[in-house]
Formats: structure tokens, C-alpha cells, sequence
């Protein structure tokens, strides 16, 4: 196996473990307007959102890997 073949797999799952441990860190996926008029639940959507987004992120990057693995 190349690495160029394994270099996109490592990156869509570290972006995505690094998306689901700190979902307040990452891009907003909520609205300035929610934000603005409930921020409770602007911050908890935020976590819902950043989680799955980083989950499913990191499932493409193993589906990736075992692609290229069958391929390869």
C-alpha cells in the first residue's frame, strides 16, 4: 500500500476524532441568529452537530482504508 493511498484515510480520521473530542472547538454548525436568541441551546446543538459530523468522519476515513486495502 502507497501512502498516498493511506494518507487520506489518516487525515478524514484524526479530523474527525479531533471534531468529536472538542465540539466547541471546531466550525460553528449553529446560526448567529440561534446563538444570539438561545445560547443554551445553540451550545448543545453544537455538541450534537460537531459529534456526528466528527463520527462521520471518521467512519469515511476507515471505509477509505479498508477500500484501499481491497484495491491495493
Amino acid at each position: 500500500m502507497r501512502l498516498a493511498e493511506l494518507a487520506p484515510s489518516l487525515i478524514f480520521v484524526a479530523a474527525g476524532v479531533y471534531m468529536y473530542s472538542r465540539p466547541m472547538s471546531v466550525r460553528s454548525f449553529v446560526s448567529p441568529r440561534t446563538w444570539k436568541e438561545s445560547p443554551e441551546e445553540a451550545t448543545q446543538l453544537q455538541r450534537v452537530l460537531a459529534k456526528t459530523v466528527g463520527f462521520a468522519l471518521v467512519g469515511v476515513g476507515v471505509l477509505w482504508f479498508v477500500i484501499a486495502l481491497a484495491l491495493g
